[in-house]
């Protein structure tokens, strides 16, 4: 039993070291990309999530031409988040700092509510939401520091080449345990 324990932890371990950790590092980078924009601004930072799961701002209602996609990323305005795939590109973080913006400048509450009723009417592309993101994507991008271009490509690229080289591994380890547990079980006698 204690080489079952043993290898759970070398799996936990695996998982921590090998995706959490990296995960931390480029929230940690983004939201120092994104304190910069903001102190110049006078506006409050949003806090950073970064997801191995797949996320963008489609939400429940996909457009025909689904470039919402492209976005891997979602604001979360009430808790003044950004969501973030961990495979982001500066577009992301920086359209998704627009919506945060946006939410600042009308309030989070009134933001949540004209965003969830754009998303039951509209497709992505046509949302007002999405229409002023996208124009203060350009604004904002053109008057980004080489700092948080040099943030970006130094900080955060490589914790995303680290977590596709490493990823594979833990889900095997993952596997293996999973398929030991199914073997446990199915080689149990019913009484």
């Amino acid at each position: 039993m204690s080489a079952g324990r043993d290898f759970v932890n070398q799996v936990l371990t695996e998982i921590e070291n090998s995706i959490l950790k990296p995960l931390e590092d480029i929230e940690s980078s983004v939201e120092g990309i994104l304190e910069g924009i903001a102190e110049g601004m006078n506006i409050e930072k949003p806090k950073v999530v970064a997801t191995i799961n797949l996320v963008n701002e489609c939400g429940e209602f996909v457009g025909e031409d689904k470039r919402c996609q492209g976005i891997a990323g979602r604001y979360l305005p009430e808790e003044a988040t950004i969501l973030i795939n961990y495979r982001v590109d500066m577009n992301t973080i920086i359209h998704l700092l627009a919506h945060h913006i946006h939410a600042v400048e009308i309030g989070r509450t009134k933001y949540a509510q004209v965003r969830k009723l754009e998303e039951l009417r509209l497709p992505w592309e046509l949302r007002p939401t999405e229409v002023i993101a996208m124009y203060r994507t350009a604004l904002l991008t053109r008057t980004l520091s080489s700092r948080a271009w040099r943030t970006y490509n130094e900080e955060v690229k490589p914790r995303i080449r680290e977590i596709d080289e490493k990823i594979n591994n833990a889900r095997l380890m993952v596997n293996y345990l999973e398929r030991h547990a199914e073997y446990v079980f199915s080689s149990r006698k019913p009484i």
